[in-house]
């Protein structure tokens, strides 16, 4: 039985985002409702979602939301190892067999592995199809539902293969936070204080001063953090030049990940993530000192330790040099200049880069 705690958010709020609406609220199946009828009431409706959340929110989903009483659910196994064009390809031919049009419309309704995948399995059949975006996770709130990224990873490297493409709809809901684990709170929020550190220093204040992180404790920072990304998203969609900034942390954190993948021992993103920003503040030259021992207090006392060996450090650098963020050859890196403001496009020498990891790396 799920316990529905409804918090922190009274009353619905959204943001215009592209050509997307991101609402905000707890226990938001009457707006979702609403929109189905007034926008999507004569085409037919596939939910994508994994086994997690189809055991502990589908029910909920479907008995609250008339309009989603007729819909098909396509069930796919959970795990980041799932993210693949082998099961795109079997989820087209499901759209195949229910014989969607063009017209139809395609519910992303998990974390970021479903959001991203599902973004792309709607945005490539038939040439696109409208998409809506349910976030589950705290991750996939605060950042891979919105922005409009989607894709799947190829073999270690992660979101080789993808499009740029904004679901109509975003419901951010803070009741289906309720069923997270520990673990998986943490991994959301390290997205967070990304955040603020390349964006918005009061943010990274606000956060830092919190105790536990618990729904309760977060939640009221959800639509500052999507607010920081919206702002950056909004001057550059596509990638060219500031968005940039977002990738903070993502260079190594992402080399760690993928190296994890392929060793059969996943890690949540998020963790990841604390993982690169602490080892991209230590690049960070113009980041002043008592900066970086800020962020690299802050997450040694939140986050385990990374278990990756010294050993595997030529590894971990062949798999940033595949990074799609890289131009010319060079691994490309955002870094700190302080907290609250980041500087794209910097290079970092092998030899400082292979240094700064021999003295974080166990």
């Amino acid at each position: 039985m799920i316990d529905l705690i409804y918090l922190c958010i009274p009353m619905v709020k959204n943001i215009q985002h592209q050509h997307s609406q991101i609402w905000f609220g707890t226990d938001l199946s009457e707006k979702l409702n609403d929109i189905l009828k007034s926008d999507f009431s004569n085409c037919k409706k596939i939910i994508i979602t994994d086994e997690t959340v189809f055991d502990l929110w589908i029910e909920n989903l479907i008995s609250s939301t008339e309009e989603l009483h007729d819909a098909e659910i396509i069930q796919l196994s959970a795990g980041e190892d799932q993210k693949t064009i082998e099961i795109c390809y079997q989820v087209w031919e499901s759209l195949s067999d229910y014989k969607i049009g063009r017209k139809d419309l395609i519910i992303n309704f998990g974390g970021g592995v479903i959001t991203d995948m599902g973004g792309f399995i709607a945005s490539t059949f038939k040439r696109g199809l409208n998409f809506i975006n349910i976030p589950t996770t705290l991750l996939s709130q605060v950042d891979a539902s919105v922005g409009g990224k989607t894709g799947v990873d190829l073999g270690p490297f992660k979101n080789q293969i993808g499009v740029f493409a904004n679901p109509k709809h975003v419901f951010i809901d803070n009741k289906y936070l309720t069923t997270l684990n520990e673990i998986e709170l943490k991994s959301g929020f390290a997205e967070m204080l990304k955040h603020g550190l390349i964006a918005n220093k009061k943010h990274w204040d606000n956060l830092t001063q919190i105790n536990e992180i618990t729904v309760a404790s977060v939640s009221p920072f959800i639509y500052d953090s999507v607010q920081i990304k919206h702002q950056i998203v909004e001057l550059d969609p596509t990638e060219k030049n500031g968005r940039k900034s977002l990738n903070f942390g993502h260079t190594v954190g992402h080399a760690f990940e993928g190296f994890l993948l392929q060793a059969g021992s996943l890690a949540p993103h998020g963790f990841a993530v604390a993982w690169g920003m602490v080892i991209e503040a230590e690049l960070s030259d113009q980041l002043p000192t008592a900066s970086v021992h800020k962020i690299k207090t802050e997450i040694k006392n939140r986050y385990s330790i990374c278990p990756i060996s010294k050993s595997s450090i030529p590894e971990l650098l062949d798999l940033m040099k595949n990074d799609k963020k890289n131009e010319n050859e060079n691994i490309n890196f955002t870094l700190l200049s302080q907290i609250g403001e980041s500087i794209i496009n910097q290079n970092v020498e092998s030899e400082k880069l292979s240094q700064v990891l021999n003295d974080y790396l166990a």
